[in-house]
């Protein structure tokens, strides 16, 4: 061995030594004599009795924070971390006051050495596995111990609604609505939802006072405990008790939001509640119920929206099943007259005051009220309710609501109102000569022979020459008065040819249903008899109603008043008041005195209807006051008639008094151009 190798070999041998020497001086002094730290003067200063104490009561073996000394004060192991094995350290039970060490459960046993710190039954290393708290003998603070509620089995502890809180953490053990704490002291069963099992939970029959629970029967036992008490909070005709059986809502007279009650769906029999579509649901609850009772291709739920009746398929009895009234879209029904009643629903579909049922009957059209649109309402044209007085004016066999043309004169009816001539004869002027013929070929030019303003088949005083000059009637509707015949030919209401076969759907001024005693509006037409008087026919009845005149200013010297006549609503036969009659006379005797003095009758209508058949509704009553007064000998080549139908109210129209106003008819004299 080399020199070197050997110095280097015992060099190493006395560092080693030297190490050894100094730990094991270390260890006695710091571990076992407990002086590391301590300088002579320090340990010289300890009485040699004392030095053993001293170094005890420092000393902490089991390393819990407490010395050793302490602990064997204390009761406590010094050499367990955790002398009593429930998981939690000596110095943590202990407490930061080693004089006055923790007891919970003032069981003189102090935590640090009790295996049930708070008492309540379950030992602390339990709590520390459940959750609860080892301190609080009711961690949920129910009223009710942690060992109660938690149950025999440690290692399972109750739930008993099941929603994952153990009921010793969980302040309401049932589930209910009412915490644990409530339910004790209400009485209530605090495991039970529905204490009384009668389908309702117990928050529903407490209510929302916990200070005042529901006692519907006043019996002194509230809802929430007693097995006999009815009680029906959204009176659907279902006790709460029955609904939640169910399932219904004992809160919802309509559990399936279908617009039918409850208790109608249940039915009868409760015990087998109703399912009409069979599909496992009960109706109360199916909200895709699709059983139809009367079968008419709507299901109930459909017709409880649409407010026809789920019983009967003909909902509004006029005949019709109430899936064709609907049309081909459910989702925007039928209302053929707009009048906000569903054509299923309203025995009227058209509004022209003839129940649907009976035009079925008679064939005239239940979805027009003007069904052969000749301008004129089919109440009016009707003449009666009862089949066997129903109008044929002409004889045909067609009755005049389906008849285009119902004096057969080979005018329709739309185009005589239109001309002015009467639709109800065929000889307007009784000259022997048949209206179209003396129209001629050229309806929009209709034959004045004798250029007098006054077309051949109105005019009964015919010359036989013409004047040098013709005048042909203009259909342009004039908003001035005319000065005389020669100067401004008469306005007619405008006719082309596309409205003869046409079907118009115009309204009138709305009648309402005929009766046998009705005093409603006329039929505004002229006799289809020469021998009758030439007063209007009625449509309905030979009740007359008055037309009531209103004069207006003053007559100039030589010449009249103007007048304006009002028409009762759906009056029939209305008569002249004597007023009215002493002021034709008066009209009449002036116009004798000169053949310049003339007259123009203007027409006028409220605004109920469409425009065309208010123009010929107001050519319709002034045909009526020409007729009246031509019976009293007026000349009639003096007479001038037009309508401006709705286009010049005087009055509101959305009042009943303003509509009076403006169905009337004007009389006022003609100003010469001298005047």
């Amino acid at each position: 061995m080399k020199k070197s190798s050997l110095k280097a070999s015992i060099l190493l041998t006395l560092i080693m030594s030297g190490l050894w020497a100094f730990g094991s001086w270390y260890y006695y002094s710091c571990n076992i004599k407990n002086t590391c730290g301590l300088n002579e003067e320090d340990i010289a200063s300890v009485p040699a009795s004392d030095k053993d104490k001293a170094s005890a009561r420092v000393t902490d073996t089991d390393g819990d924070g407490i010395s050793d000394a302490e602990e064997a004060r204390l009761g406590t192991d010094p050499l367990l971390i955790d002398s009593d094995s429930d998981e939690v350290a000596d110095n943590e039970e202990i407490g930061v006051n080693l004089d006055a060490p923790l007891d919970t459960d003032k069981d003189g046993i102090i935590d640090a050495l009790d295996t049930d710190d708070d008492n309540d039954g379950i030992s602390t290393l339990i709590e520390a596995k459940t959750g609860t708290s080892p301190l609080y003998a009711d961690t949920d603070e129910d009223g009710i111990s942690d060992a109660k509620e938690i149950g025999t089995d440690k290692d399972n502890p109750t739930d008993t609604d099941d929603d994952g809180i153990i009921d010793a953490l969980d302040t309401d053990d049932d589930d209910d609505g009412i915490e644990t704490h409530s339910e004790i002291a209400l009485g209530t069963n605090r495991l039970l939802a529905d204490s009384d099992g009668d389908g309702l939970t117990d928050a529903q029959e407490i209510g929302e006072h916990l200070e005042e629970p529901l006692d519907a029967d006043k019996d002194g036992i509230i809802d929430a405990l007693d097995t006999e008490e009815i009680l029906d909070q959204d009176n659907d005709g279902l006790v709460d008790s029955l609904e939640a059986k169910l399932k219904l809502d004992p809160n919802n007279k309509d559990s399936d939001s279908d617009g039918i009650n409850d208790a109608e769906e249940v039915g009868e029999n409760t015990s087998s509640p109703l399912d009409k579509d069979l599909d496992g649901i009960i109706d109360a609850l199916d909200i895709v119920d699709d059983s139809d009772n009367d079968n008419d291709g709507l299901t109930n739920a459909q017709e409880v929206k649409l407010a026809s009746n789920p019983d009967n398929s003909d909902s509004d009895g006029d005949g019709i099943n109430d899936n064709e009234e609907i049309g081909s879209n459910i989702s925007d029904p039928l209302d053929t007259d707009s009048d906000g009643v569903l054509n299923l629903n309203d025995s009227d579909d058209d509004n022209d005051d003839l129940d649907t049922r009976f035009e079925l009957k008679i064939g005239t059209n239940p979805l027009s009220d003007d069904s052969d649109g000749d301008g004129v309402n089919d109440n009016l044209e009707v003449g009666s309710i009862t089949e066997s007085g129903l109008n044929d004016t002409d004889g045909d066999g067609k009755i005049d609501p389906v008849d285009a043309d119902d004096d057969n004169d080979g005018l329709p009816t739309n185009i005589e109102l239109g001309l002015g001539t009467n639709p109800l004869l065929a000889d307007s002027d009784k000259d022997g000569i048949n209206d179209a013929d003396e129209v001629g070929e050229n309806i929009e030019k209709p034959l004045d022979t004798d250029g007098d303003g006054l077309i051949d088949a109105v005019d009964d005083k015919k010359e036989t020459e013409k004047p040098e000059e013709v005048v042909i009637a203009d259909t342009d509707k004039s908003e001035e008065p005319i000065t005389s015949n020669t100067d401004k030919p008469k306005e007619v209401v405008p006719v082309n040819k596309d409205t003869v076969e046409k079907v118009a759907t115009a309204d009138t001024d709305k009648p309402q249903a005929p009766a046998a005693n009705s005093t409603d509006e006329p039929k505004e037409t002229a006799p289809d008899n020469k021998d009758t008087t030439k007063e209007v026919q009625t449509a309905k009845n030979n009740q007359a109603d008055e037309i009531t005149i209103e004069t207006i200013g003053t007559a100039k010297e030589g010449s009249i008043q103007k007048s304006l006549l009002y028409f009762p609503f759906l009056s029939s036969s209305p008569a002249l008041t004597a007023e009215s009659n002493e002021y034709f006379s008066k009209v009449i005797a002036w116009m004798k005195l000169s053949p310049e003095n003339k007259i123009n009758i203007i027409g006028h209508t409220d605004n109920t209807g469409s425009k065309q058949s208010n123009l010929a509704m107001g050519i319709s009553r002034v045909m009526m006051i020409r007729e009246l007064l031509l019976d009293k000998d007026a000349p009639m080549a003096q007479i001038d008639v037009m309508s401006r139908g709705e286009s010049e109210p005087i009055a509101d129209n959305n009042t009943k008094e303003g509509r009076l106003k403006n169905r009337r008819v004007e009389i006022s004299p003609v100003l010469r151009k001298s005047d």
